[in-house]
């Protein structure tokens, strides 16, 4: 389970409420100590006494002492050092000189469950502790005494090293396994609102995160998010209103040129100046196809891609003729239907085109072909595109020579119409050793 992952909120909430729990449960034990611990009381320590009793055992009908665990349970025992062990079929077994106050309950030792018994006087006489221990399936009863403790150290030692155990693990395992189940429910709100972060695009600027799906404590983070991104979107907003509004002046601009350039007499100069101004004319009409996709008032229809690229071909052939370059255009004569906006995709392919009129050197072959599949490319004989620059070349601003004529607009807004489209485009080497733009479209069924 991903909330039980380390690294995770839940895994690590978990361990600090244990650490928490593991402190409580040390203090409250050292607490114990302190209210009903006695430092000069004298006692038996419970694990001595399970020691002892767990060496004793029933074999061949009796009770059989196993000194070596002895020895080791009570190093360096004193000679004061006594136990009387007896099962409940009437087994009996003692060593060392046991007390005579205890003789009547030795008697009856099968009968007596785990108990303690302390003292303050005769310590080493009185000081006992009775450990009843399951050896395969007899129970023997086992009263050990003589090995008298002292020290309240100690006794918090014990305690803690006992109590502790039997406390403080179960409760830790418990919390490894709920407190991550627990936390993760209540943190399920989060876990919707950052799929709901992750969902949001750059064309839904108005959109923000459900404040009413977390927990209260992470409300300031996201009514933060989303004034972050309501302040990104006016600012897209007024970016989008500006190339629109320079895009709209430019038109009038763009317009006059054209006549006056048309008034110029034939020649390289005017031809030179037509091909500039049919860059910025589309560019211009790029950033309003780009506006009106993005606001969903472009007119999607079905658009017959051969006939289009016919189209384009046609009104920019006189422009690569008097750039010196041959035309040529491969096209499927049956159609190859697209959804999308034909002004935008026009504009897409005459780009492309003027790309290949800018950059293809002056010479060689220009060509258009499509396929059925919907994939359209235009290639040229000119340098070509560095393979490192292949991806560049699409970025706003991005010139491949700086000192170019380009505005570095051109491919980026091509390519962002073609997203808007479902599309893509990619730029390769074309078979003379040219640029060649490949632009796909999903085909219409």
């Amino acid at each position: 389970m991903k909330f039980l992952k380390p690294g995770s909120l839940s895994f690590s909430l978990a361990w600090k409420i244990c650490l928490i729990q593991v402190a409580m449960v040390l203090s409250a034990l050292v607490g114990m100590v302190l209210v009903y611990g006695d430092s000069s009381a004298a006692y038996v320590d419970w694990r001595t006494g399970e020691d002892v009793a767990n060496a004793i055992s029933v074999r061949d009908n009796a009770l059989q002492v196993d000194w070596p665990a002895i020895d080791a349970a009570v190093p360096d025992r004193p000679a004061t050092f006594w136990f009387a062990a007896a099962d409940e079929r009437g087994h009996r077994s003692e060593h060392g000189p046991v007390p005579a106050v205890y003789r009547p309950l030795v008697e009856q030792l099968q009968h007596v469950e785990p108990t303690d018994v302390r003292t303050r006087t005769q310590g080493t006489e009185l000081a006992m502790r009775v450990w009843v221990a399951e050896q395969d399936g007899a129970r023997v009863h086992v009263m050990i005494g003589g090995l008298p403790h002292r020290g309240f150290w100690r006794q918090m030692l014990v305690v803690i090293g006992y109590l502790g155990g039997w406390i403080t693990l179960p409760l830790m395992v418990i919390t490894l396994v709920v407190a991550p189940w627990a936390i993760h429910r209540s943190l399920r709100g989060v876990n919707r609102v950052a799929a709901q972060a992750a969902a949001i695009e750059i064309s839904e600027r108005g959109r923000g995160l459900d404040t009413h799906a977390v927990p209260r404590e992470i409300v300031p983070l996201v009514d933060a998010f989303n004034a972050a991104v309501k302040r990104i979107g006016e600012s897209y907003d007024a970016q989008d209103r500006f190339l629109v509004g320079a895009a709209h002046e430019l038109r009038m601009p763009i317009a006059i040129l054209a006549t006056r350039i048309a008034d110029l007499p034939p020649g390289q100069l005017r031809s030179r100046l037509q091909r500039d101004l049919g860059r910025l004319s589309n560019i211009a009409e790029q950033l309003l196809d780009l506006q009106r996709l993005d606001h969903h008032r472009s007119q999607h229809q079905r658009v017959d891609l051969a006939a289009l690229a016919r189209e384009v071909a046609a009104d920019v052939a006189p422009l690569l003729i008097d750039a010196g370059y041959a035309f040529a255009v491969e096209a499927p004569d049956d159609a190859v239907w697209v959804h999308g906006d034909p002004d935008a995709l026009h504009r897409v392919i005459s780009g492309l085109l003027q790309n290949a009129i800018a950059h293809g050197g002056g010479s060689g072959t220009v060509m258009v072909e499509l396929q059925p599949s919907g994939l359209l490319s235009v290639s040229d004989e000119g340098d070509g595109v560095p393979e490192q620059a292949r991806q560049s070349i699409f970025e706003p601003f991005h010139r491949l020579r700086p000192s170019g004529s380009g505005s570095g607009l051109g491919l980026y807004l091509a390519r962002e119409i073609l997203l808007r489209h479902g599309g893509s485009i990619v730029a390769e080497e074309a078979a003379g050793g040219g640029a060649r733009f490949v632009m796909s479209l999903p085909v219409a069924r």
